[in-house]
């Protein structure tokens, strides 16, 4: 009874926070996927090649998934925002199966709790995030590989609550459905490929003692991989490229050198630590090392295999190129350690010292949205809900804008600014202004920054805050977005 008022809790948590969402509009790289969704919705287009300047080189699930829904509904926020929730949904379910597995109804409701909290995954809930699919896809396909692992190794107790002498029937339905959710994975995004690849190697680790023969590990792959691999030579044939786009080859999909691989791996580690993370995975490794010593545990062993493999195949994939980090790239992790965290909790004798450390996480999760660093550094905007205010300033200013009569056209700014609101809020008209690439700002007489722009023209903004007029400022909570008029 209490896991089914748990599960019911959570869901009517994010049904609202889909409720409350549906104003927000597309933000940050959401907008290229809801233009290639866009050009599939006005082209009618089935071959799944969007327009070259928003294809990422992966097969186009997200974007297909909105145009469907706007073919079928209309296009429009309200559809988009409703679109996910199943996915939402399904997140849900498979998190608590997952949590399930190793949790207590005590600590299962920590983990569901934690998981309330989670800053970066509630903001891309709250976003439309293109990774929603992809952690679905991913948390299905580990459930999948778990109990397939268990069906074949029915005689060592992983996990809690599961029953001994199944069928073949069942698992060869846990095949099965662990392909086609791998499947999936990997076609919702290039990461979705690299976890696909990391849940390979989880795999192989999980089983390596076990009697069965490789030929039938490799079987679960075989299919996803040819279809992978199909859709990148179709690519090709369509676009005359595989995965680095001409576009964007001499910036974030270049390779990069030794050293600056070594700054890579500190954003890495930055990024996944960052916005109240530091407590958890502080606890994580001391408390299972404790607990290492005290007596060997396979559950513990096997959380800790579902959270450190995914998380360096992710690493060794991103660490080599150009690309900037982001939190969200980490999200699935950040879900294993929740379920990690309370697992460990779980351990602890007292009841008070095991919600004193829930409360500590609580609050460390909490204050993450509203860390602010230095704006040289970087704010990871679509991962906190400090982002929130920037949607009321930014009509708030395109209305001040409109409302002086001063063209769009003749204004610079940068990303996420650039947006135009054809993309972002679906409109039916074009609005936009300018991109000032590199800069020189001087290039436009008008010149809209934000603290949300992690610029690349420091210099030059700085000299602009100094020397040019500012003719209208407006600020909420964190976020500013200033307009300046050369003089």
């Amino acid at each position: 009874m209490q896991n089914k008022i748990v599960l019911s809790f959570t869901f009517l948590f994010f049904i609202l926070v889909t409720i409350f969402s549906l104003p927000i509009p597309f933000f940050w790289d959401g907008t290229f996927f809801s233009e290639a969704a866009l050009y599939f919705f006005e082209n009618n287009s089935s071959n799944f090649i969007p327009s070259q300047q928003v294809d990422t080189g992966g097969f186009p699930l997200y974007s297909t998934y909105l145009a469907l829904a706007w073919k079928v509904f209309n296009k429009s926020l309200f559809v988009s925002h409703l679109a996910l929730l199943p996915f939402l949904i399904g997140i849900v379910i498979e998190y608590f199966k997952l949590a399930k597995r190793f949790l207590n109804p005590r600590a299962l409701l920590f983990a569901m709790m934690l998981l309330i909290f989670e800053p970066t995954f509630i903001t891309q809930s709250i976003l439309m995030g293109y990774d929603l699919l992809m952690i679905y896809f991913f948390l299905l396909s580990l459930n999948a590989l778990i109990k397939k692992t268990f069906h074949t190794k029915a005689p060592l107790a992983f996990f809690q609550k599961e029953g001994r002498g199944v069928s073949s029937i069942k698992i060869i339905f846990q095949h099965k459905i662990y392909t086609l959710a791998l499947i999936f994975l990997c076609l919702s995004s290039v990461r979705g490929s690299i976890l696909g690849v990391s849940l390979f190697i989880l795999d192989v680790v999980l089983n390596y003692s076990s009697s069965k023969k490789i030929k039938t590990l490799l079987l679960s792959y075989a299919v996803p991989f040819t279809i992978l691999l199909l859709w990148a030579f179709y690519h090709y044939y369509k676009t005359g490229w595989y995965l680095f786009s001409p576009l964007r080859e001499n910036s974030h999909e270049t390779t990069v050198s030794v050293t600056m691989m070594f700054r890579q791996l500190f954003f890495i580690t930055w990024k996944i630590i960052d916005f109240g993370r530091i407590t958890l995975w502080l606890f994580l490794i001391s408390a299972a090392l404790y607990f290492h010593k005290k007596q060997t545990n396979h559950q513990l062993k096997t959380i800790l295999k579902v959270i450190f493999i995914p998380l360096l195949t992710l690493s060794l994939f991103m660490i080599p190129l150009a690309n900037p980090i982001g939190h969200k790239y980490f999200i699935t992790i950040f879900l294993c350690l929740n379920i990690g965290v309370c697992f460990l909790i779980q351990q602890l004798p007292a009841p008070k010292t095991q919600l004193i450390f829930i409360l500590i996480f609580f609050l460390s999760l909490l204050s993450g949205n509203f860390w602010l660093y230095p704006e040289k550094y970087g704010n990871g905007w679509d991962s906190s809900l400090k982002v929130l205010p920037y949607f009321q300033l930014k009509n708030q200013m395109d209305e001040f804008i409109k409302t002086q009569k001063i063209n769009p056209e003749q204004i610079g700014t940068q990303f996420p600014l650039i947006a135009d609101k054809k993309f972002s809020h679906l409109s039916d008209t074009s609005f936009h202004y300018k991109n000032v690439w590199r800069g020189p700002i001087s290039t436009y007489p008008y010149f809209l920054f934000s603290n949300v722009i992690n610029s690349d023209i420091p210099n030059q903004i700085e000299n602009t805050k100094n020397t040019w007029q500012l003719i209208k400022s407006i600020k909420s909570g964190e976020i500013y977005i200033h307009l300046y008029k050369e003089k």
